[in-house]
């Protein structure tokens, strides 16, 4: 205590509130990084997790504890109705409850229990599974219950084009092309695995199993069934060696694309690679093959249930990613453990060339998403990373390589700008990607448009903001077209925006513009008028984020923060380090994912700046 002195009853519970603050970010920190017992502080719905239990009748990779550990937090995130619901609307989903009773059923469960009858009938009142996602569709015909005909058709020349071609593979996010890449080579040959028996999941007219609609409905939709259907008739005809070496590039794209950590993008597109890789005809013992596998164990991790009838219970699940560098590296800021973590944090800097560099001109550097993929930039946790470093003591001895980190950083982020002044999120260009607009139903989910609407929104105001605090001035070419960008998106959504978006929008402009600024003002005035009766902005995370961007307007605290201060200290008196956490994105088909870390990280950020700008409650 102390290093917050105010005199006071008040500056008492605030002080006390960060100090508690401070203790579970850096307990949160700590257990993330644990390498013998890790928790997830990104945590997705089953999906992912169904998948490698799947997976594991090819692989036989999965210890008995790590099975049953995975099939006990499938079953506790069971509904009562018996679907398996989506993570943002509780609503339940198909795709979630076709791949929970498949998993469950593979684990050994009867599929005459009562819980499986009732996700059995959610999924028949759905539409069955031949109307789910893209990936319970692949899962089904791996297991030859449905044709492959009924996936989406990909010409294996679009792998021939160089990389600056619109419809290049090249040109797509990581994730995407991480997962169509094995899922090209699987379609090719094709694969095949003895599963559980899933075809009660599928529903049948007349013995005959209903085919689903690949596109979404309109004529264009019925243009690309068409283009569709065509592609399949031509697979079947003669096409010589082009035909092949598309395939071989493809082959050697795979084979080139596995990370330092073992694995390429994120679970689900190692989950296919591996799968590719097998198929192609690597054994058991290929290095390949153990170094993905080992990495879906690294993504494993303890995770508490956050609410229902097994709220509380401690399970082990299978997350999207390793260790998320972007929330680690807000845990170090929340923690004030900035000097521990340097170190940590400047040894995830890129520094080997990667796909992200086609189309921008700026050496290795910037962030990833995870630990340990050198190759993978993403804007985002370069965001975290540089908020955290540039909140490093003056007298740090890691000041030096910090800084040369940071201006390494700084290119990387003028290159990732787009022609129209946003930011990109993993590769410059990914905004044009054809395949964000394709009319297939899963389309959006298989471009991972997680990296679009407000996120982008978001993202553009924190690069503009790293700019003008490293000296960049409004005026300048690139800074003023990323306002400008800034400014037709306020105009048209500043209504209907998050408080997080507008919270991380204040303290951009707050950095860039004098009061005066009309910018500067509309987003004041609308951050203002969330406030609620209780102080809140809505959840915490939320009145976390409100109180900082308030912060950056005003030369010391005003009633309306002061409210929300208020707020923050008795939630955290209330709940301590079990504050609500927040939904943050996934990846593609797992879009959502669950951080339960954020509540009292957030809350703690925005008491630390509330107390050093002279705050009391």
């Amino acid at each position: 205590m102390g290093s917050y002195a105010a005199n006071g009853t008040g500056y008492s519970r605030l002080e006390a509130a960060i100090d508690r603050s401070l203790e579970a970010a850096a307990l949160w920190r700590k257990r993330a990084l644990d390498p013998s017992s890790p928790w997830q502080v990104r945590v997705p719905d089953i999906g992912v997790a169904a998948e490698v239990i799947l997976a594991d009748r090819l692989f036989h990779d999965l210890t008995d504890p790590e099975r049953e550990g995975l099939l006990a937090w499938i079953r506790a995130l069971q509904l009562p109705s018996g679907a398996w619901a989506d993570p943002v609307t509780g609503a339940p989903d198909l795709s979630l409850t076709s791949l929970g009773w498949w998993a469950c059923v593979e684990g050994g469960d009867d599929p005459k229990s009562e819980r499986l009858v009732r996700a059995l009938r959610i999924v028949h009142e759905l539409g069955g599974a031949q109307r789910a996602s893209f990936t319970v569709r692949l899962w089904l015909a791996i297991a030859d219950k449905i044709p492959w005909g009924w996936l989406p058709a990909i010409p294996a020349e679009l792998w021939l084009l160089p990389p600056s071609s619109v419809l290049s593979p090249s040109r797509m996010c990581p994730w995407a092309r991480g997962l169509l890449t094995p899922y090209l080579l699987l379609t090719r040959a094709p694969a095949r695995i003895h599963l559980s028996d899933a075809s009660p999941l599928l529903i049948s007219h007349g013995g005959t199993t209903i085919p689903p609609r690949i596109t979404r409905d309109g004529l264009v939709g019925d243009l690309v069934q068409n283009f569709d259907t065509a592609i399949k008739l031509l697979r079947k005809l003669p096409r010589g060696p082009l035909r092949q070496m598309a395939l071989g590039r493809a082959q050697t794209w795979l084979a080139g694309a596995q990370q330092a950590h073992g694995g390429w993008f994120s679970a689900r597109p190692t989950l296919l690679s591996l799968l590719a890789h097998r198929v192609a005809g690597a054994n058991f013992d290929d290095p390949r093959i153990r170094r993905g596998l080992g990495y879906l164990r690294q993504g494993r991790g303890l995770t508490r249930i956050a609410s229902g009838e097994h709220a509380g219970e401690v399970h082990l699940c299978q997350g999207l990613t390793g260790a998320p560098v972007e929330i680690i590296a807000r845990l170090s800021r929340a923690s004030l453990a900035q000097e521990d973590t340097i170190p940590w944090l400047l040894s995830q800097e890129l520094s080997e060339p990667g796909e992200w560099q086609y189309r921008t001109n700026a050496p290795a550097g910037g962030w990833p998403s995870e630990a340990g993929a050198r190759q993978l930039l993403d804007i985002d946790a370069t965001s975290e990373v540089l908020d955290t470093l540039l909140a490093m003591p003056k007298d740090s001895k890691r000041r030096a390589p910090a800084w040369a980190a940071m201006r390494r950083a700084l290119e990387v982020l003028i290159a990732a700008q787009e022609p129209d002044g946003s930011f990109a999120r993993y590769e410059r260009g990914e905004a044009e990607v054809w395949l964000k607009g394709a009319p297939w139903r899963d389309a959006e989910f298989l471009a991972d448009a997680s990296a679009d609407g407000e996120a982008k929104v978001k993202r553009t105001a924190k690069a503009l903001r790293h700019l003008a605090r490293m000296g960049w001035r409004a005026d300048d070419d690139r800074v003023a077209r990323g306002v400008r960008w800034l400014e037709g998106h306020v105009a048209k959504n500043i209504g209907v925006d998050s408080v997080e978006t507008l919270a991380t929008l204040a303290l951009s402009v707050a950095d860039l513009f004098p009061p005066e600024s009309s910018l500067r003002q509309t987003i004041e005035r609308h951050l203002r008028g969330r406030q609620r009766e209780d102080g809140s902005f809505g959840d915490i995370v939320a009145t976390a984020h409100a109180l900082s961007g308030l912060l950056a307007f005003e030369p010391s605290p005003c009633v309306q923060t002061i409210r929300a201060a208020r707020h923050l200290v008795a939630q955290i008196e209330l709940h301590g380090e079990d504050l609500p956490g927040a939904t943050v994105a996934g990846h593609g088909l797992s879009p959502h994912s669950y951080d339960p870390s954020a509540g009292i990280r957030e809350a703690g950020i925005a008491l630390q700046s509330f107390a050093a700008r002279g705050g009391q409650l």
